[in-house]
């Protein structure tokens, strides 16, 4: 069901685009929310070895070779002040 629109989910599972994007939200809220993202998920550290997976298949190490960090994908939470709101705006 990934990279489809509301519309097409809602055509699918026969239901609203307001039930979908209302459920959707409600699951992405859940997911992101504190006791569920400090429970089940956990960043690797700076030490952490490159997982064997991707060390040996030549599809994927020399795209993760020397990197520092994730960078594409990732979700720095922040909540800057008023005046500093618009600055973070859609900032990559």
């Amino acid at each position: 069901v990934t990279g489809l629109s509301t519309r097409h989910l809602g055509e699918r599972f026969q239901h609203s685009n307001g039930t979908i994007s209302h459920y959707f939200r409600a699951v992405l809220n859940t997911v992101s929310s504190s006791p569920f993202y400090n429970k089940y998920v956990h960043l690797p550290s700076e030490m952490s070895p490159i997982p064997v997976e991707i060390q040996s298949n030549p599809k994927f190490f020399p795209y993760f070779q020397g990197a520092l960090g994730a960078i594409d994908g990732s979700h720095i939470a922040c909540c800057p002040s008023a005046l500093e709101r618009e600055l973070s705006r859609n900032r990559k």
